[in-house]
């Protein structure tokens, strides 16, 4: 009876070592799978880290493109007020010319 006591021990013994074994493989095995996600993770991080300096730059181009904007529409009107001065000039000058001076001889 002994030996049926001890062979018993043996086999729990056996069946404790291979879940000990099961349980160091599954260790292994998640702390490679949390090595891989703490990879995936750095380069989600670097990706949005990198998108978020390209929508600052972007934004930065917008801001600068509103204010070019804006300053070419000012040169815009500023282009035809000059253009109405000039024309109101050119009229005026030519008015002058027709009008006869008194001792002009074409009178």
């Amino acid at each position: 009876m002994r030996e049926e006591a001890l062979a018993s021990e043996m086999e729990v013994l056996e069946m404790l070592e291979e879940r000990v074994q099961r349980a160091t493989e599954l260790i292994r095995s998640l702390r490679k799978e949390n090595n891989e996600l703490k990879a995936l993770v750095k380069d989600a991080e670097d990706r949005a880290g990198q998108a978020q300096e390209n929508v600052t730059r972007l934004e930065e181009a917008g801001r600068r493109g509103d204010e070019l904007s804006r300053q070419l529409k000012l040169l815009q009107e500023e282009r035809q007020e000059i253009r109405g001065r000039v024309t109101r000039m050119l009229e005026t000058f030519a008015a002058i010319e027709e009008i006869p001076s008194p001792g002009h001889p074409d009178n």
